[in-house]
């Protein structure tokens, strides 16, 4: 009975040491987790002043406009080649098509004058 009685102490103090650091881990991961948070925080901090001071450099406030401004003047630019390109394409595309047409009719000239040559030859 003695022994009986020391294993099922022997098996209490186990399963209350393992409560024990059960608790230890649980309290451990408890002050990790609140000591990221607390960096997390800093650093969200330290992210929010470094915005700030960005968007309050006039050095890089101006150089931004200077960018949208060129990169407007860019597209303006862009538009105007663009257009340029368009009309003359539609120039070329309509001497071409007058160029197709004049070309056509020389063929069409130079049938016609075959069979009226291979008619008379018959």
């Amino acid at each position: 009975m003695n022994k009986l009685a020391g294993l099922a102490l022997l098996g209490t103090l186990i399963t209350l040491t393992g409560c024990e650091d059960a608790q230890e881990v649980k309290e451990d991961a408890k002050d990790k987790s609140a000591q990221m948070q607390e960096q997390l925080g800093d650093t969200w901090d330290d992210v929010k002043d470094k915005a700030n001071e960005l968007k309050n450099d006039e050095s890089l406030n101006e150089l931004m406009e200077q960018s949208k401004a060129m990169g407007l003047d860019m597209y303006d630019d862009g538009k105007e080649i663009a257009v340029d390109a368009w009309i003359k394409s539609k120039e070329a595309a309509g001497e071409l098509t007058e160029k197709t047409k004049q070309k056509a009719q020389e063929i069409a000239q130079e049938i016609e004058e075959a069979r009226e040559a291979h008619s008379q030859e018959q």
